[in-house]
């Protein structure tokens, strides 16, 4: 960061002037026109102004930027702070130790993620580099406050704009399962009607049902998917616990081989388990549906600096380009009883959870589609005594 370097020379400069303004004599200070010639060990007048105009400026500076900053000692003490930082975390500051302001000024919460809440409910987000050239640090607060609630906002707007494009498409889809299910109870009111072919309208009333039950169900996830919903820490080992009896089940029923890679990594994410559960399902689903018989369906987590992706990829046909763009719409299908929420519903939790969905085809056959998630940062507040002993090292 440009603004770290000038802060920590604002602490430098203070200390040095106040040094030399201790060491000088009192002629250098009252302006005495007598002033003997400068030396190694004696600074002149006009580096000692200069000396003060800097510091000014940089105490200038440091009180004008829109961001708070905290320079701590090697004792985790606070030794500057500007007003943007008190305005955040109430004072007193200065002289106080850093864990005493955590105490008293955070209160962390399960959904932070990259963020940490303060107190009052406004969520920061919190930089810390350790001083170069002497032990201590440079805390960096930025309030993302604002951001996140129109971002909340805008979120918002985008779920209420494709609820109004679902609705009107709802009654198209749900128009010919529920028209078929009413003449096969039509049909079974018949008195005559013989036991065989009541038993074959039965079964397909039912199944008609069934599809009305799935896109009721599957519209329900897609509205509720953005809502703000409890979260948790989840590891990969927790994320497979989720599907993992379900998705077995689906595999075994098909004839088909389920392998899951990658999830004894020791990497976590801020998710709904619920939600996942059921996004993950239904990827697992789709891939079940258009891999034959035998075939092998791989559920690949891979964890890099600040993202989990997890890969669901199936032994199909994959996926035409020309519909890879639009398989993510809602109510889209290519399926004669598909009803087209499924990947709708996958993205839309995704985009709750600040993350990202992308599908490619692989090379010999198939498809995969890939849930990217951010990683819990592994050093949070909580760790500033950590942070402090790195500061005095």
């Amino acid at each position: 960061m440009a603004y770290q370097s000038s802060n920590f020379a604002t602490y430098n400069v203070g200390n040095e002037y106040r040094e030399t303004l201790q060491s000088a004599p009192v002629s250098y200070l009252n302006g005495a026109s007598d002033v003997p010639p400068s030396s190694p060990s004696q600074p002149s007048v006009e580096e000692i102004d200069a000396l003060r105009s800097q510091a000014n400026r940089l105490s200038h500076l440091l009180q004008v930027m829109p961001a708070g900053v905290i320079v701590l000692d090697g004792k985790g003490i606070v030794r500057q702070a500007n007003s943007q930082a008190i305005d955040l975390l109430g004072e007193p500051l200065e002289g106080e130790l850093w864990r005493t302001i955590i105490a008293r000024s955070f209160n962390p919460r399960a959904d932070d993620g990259h963020e940490v809440s303060l107190i009052d409910g406004r969520r920061v987000k919190l930089s810390i580099t350790p001083l170069e050239t002497e032990p201590g640090q440079l805390i960096v607060l930025t309030d993302l406050t604002e951001t996140r609630e129109l971002q909340a906002r805008v979120s918002h707007m985008q779920r209420l704009s494709a609820l109004g494009k679902m609705v009107a498409s709802l009654a198209h889809q749900v128009r010919t399962p529920l028209s078929a299910a009413m003449l096969y109870a039509a049909n079974l009111t018949r008195k005559n009607l013989p036991d065989e072919s009541r038993v074959q309208f039965a079964e397909k009333l039912n199944a008609r049902l069934k599809d009305l039950e799935s896109q009721v169900n599957d519209m329900l996830l897609f509205a509720k998917s953005g809502d703000n919903q409890v979260v948790n820490t989840l590891s990969l080992q927790d994320i497979e616990q989720l599907v993992h009896a379900n998705a077995q089940t689906m595999a075994e029923q098909a004839g088909q081989q389920l392998i899951f890679e990658g999830f004894e990594q020791d990497s976590s994410i801020l998710g709904n388990g619920p939600a996942l559960q059921g996004a993950l399902l239904n990827l697992i689903h789709n891939a079940s549906q258009v891999s034959p018989k035998q075939g092998v369906i791989r559920v690949k987590a891979v964890a890099v600096e600040k993202a989990v992706a997890i890969s669901v990829c199936d032994a199909g046909p994959g996926v035409p380009a020309e519909l890879q763009s639009k398989i993510f719409e809602p109510f889209f299908t290519t399926k004669s009883q598909g009803t087209g929420l499924g990947l709708a519903v996958v993205k839309s939790v995704v985009s709750a959870h600040k993350g990202q969905l992308g599908v490619n085809n692989l090379a010999g056959q198939g498809a995969c589609f890939t849930i990217s998630l951010p990683r819990v940062p592994s050093v949070d507040i909580q760790d500033a005594d950590l942070l402090l002993d790195a500061g005095e090292k």
